[in-house]
Parts: C-alpha cells; sequence; structure tokens
C-alpha cells in the first residue's frame, strides 16, 4: 500500500509518496531535519542528501531556497520512489543519482563530483543502523564535502541515538570538528560536523509546527528489524 503525505517543512509544503517498507517509509528525523533544512540559506547549496529514502530533506531545502540538490540512495526501488516525489512536486534543480554506501561508494562518489563538483552540504537521516554504518556515511561525507568549508548534518531519532557518539568519534578522528549537537523534543539528535571554514551560518533551530500522518512512529518490526535488533 502506497500513500501521499503532505507534509509541511517549516515555510514549504511538499506532497510525498511513500511506502510502509524499510528505505521508503517517512521516518521521524526526516521530518525534524526536513524542517530546520528549510531554513538554511541559499548560498549553503547545492545540497546532496544520502540515503535519501523518500527525498524528503533534500527536496524540502530546495524548494524553501530555490538552491540544487542531489538525492542519492544505493537501492533502485528508493530512486525510483524519490524520483517521483521530485516530479510530482515540480522541482526541476533536483537531480536523482545513485550511490551506494558500500564497495561501490569511491567509484559512484567519483561520478558525482564529475558532474557536479563538491557539495558545501551533505545531510543524511535515520541512516545508520549498525556500527559499520558511521564509517560508511563517514567516508561519503569526506569524499564529497567541500574541504574549504562543509557541513555534514545527519539526524538521528531516538531509537538509533546509541549511534551519536559513535558519530561523533568516529568523526573527530576523521579530522571533522563537531560544531553542535541539537537534541529535538521528539527525540531527534541533529548532528552537525564542520570541516574547514563554511561561509554561512547555521540558522536556529525550532520545531516543527506541523508532521505527516503516516510517517514511522512505530516502524514496522519486519520491514526495520535491523534497528529493532540492535536496541531489544
Amino acid at each position: 500500500m502506497e500513500d501521499i503525505d503532505t507534509v509541511v517543512c517549516g515555510p514549504v509544503q511538499l506532497q510525498i509518496h511513500s511506502k510502509p517498507v524499510y528505505g521508503l517509509v517517512l521516518w521521524p528525523a526526516a521530518t525534524v531535519l526536513a524542517g530546520w533544512l528549510a531554513k538554511f540559506d541559499p548560498c549553503c547549496g547545492p545540497l546532496l542528501e544520502l540515503g535519501c529514502g523518500a527525498g524528503l530533506c533534500g527536496m524540502a531545502f530546495a524548494k524553501a531556497t530555490g538552491s540544487a540538490a542531489v538525492l542519492t540512495d544505493g537501492e533502485d526501488d528508493v530512486l525510483e520512489l524519490a524520483e517521483r516525489n521530485v516530479e510530482l512536486n515540480g522541482l526541476h534543480g533536483v537531480d536523482v543519482r545513485c550511490l551506494d554506501l558500500g564497495f561501490m561508494q569511491e567509484e559512484e562518489g567519483k561520478a558525482l563530483i564529475e558532474e557536479f563538483g563538491k557539495f558545501p552540504l551533505v545531510v543524511g537521516s535515520d541512516m545508520i543502523f549498525e556500527p559499520g554504518g558511521t564509517a560508511r556515511v563517514l567516508a561519503a561525507a569526506d569524499q564529497l564535502l567541500d574541504s574549504e568549508g562543509g557541513r555534514c548534518v545527519i539526524a538521528l531519532c531516538n531509537k538509533l541515538e546509541n549511534f551519536v557518539v559513535t558519530l561523533e568519534a568516529q568523526g573527530e578522528a576523521k579530522g571533522f570538528e563537531v560544531e553542535a549537537l541539537i537534541r529535538s523534543q521528539s527525540g531527534v539528535s541533529l548532528v552537525v560536523l564542520l570541516r574547514g571554514k563554511p561561509a554561512w551560518k547555521l540558522p536556529a533551530f525550532e520545531e516543527l509546527e506541523e508532521a505527516p500522518s503516516h510517517q514511522a512512529d512505530q516502524p514496522d518490526k519486519q520491514t526495520c528489524d535491523r534497528a529493532d535488533l540492535l536496541f531489544v
């Protein structure tokens, strides 16, 4: 079964196709991050979203700021869903590309850099479900972020909060500075990793006023068992 949610992200509203399946569902952390990204300055872009799922975060940023965004994931069905959502919202400055955070990461990352250049902003939400995932996300950010000045923002729901400390520690070991750790009232953690000296400042963080009606507050155990197994 597929849903179309109306999602309010700060100053913008998006229509989002989603499915109650791992990788295709709207997660709570995505709505929180999307609402914050919609308040970023246009000069922060272009943005690259890792593990984009339905593509909410990158699309919210693009629609609110008018800046370009590239949505990436390693699964064909996820990329297809993201493309449908981009088309549904009429976002011409948003591209969807494959980036497998595994053995193809380095080569696909090089292809992205050749096409778009390096990015001042790399983001992702609820995409670290296992210890090895932290290293893969940081490797992608290390490769794709502008070394002169870039930020990587990762959002994690409260079920995945145990990975926050690992993300901070491994980020610092890889040469990032932990610029901010923001915890929302809904239990979402936003980790901001800094590289170089970006020319733009982070906006103030405010909670979303509304949330979609079909987001994954209680993820289906069959489809999200990797997270469940880690924290039972």
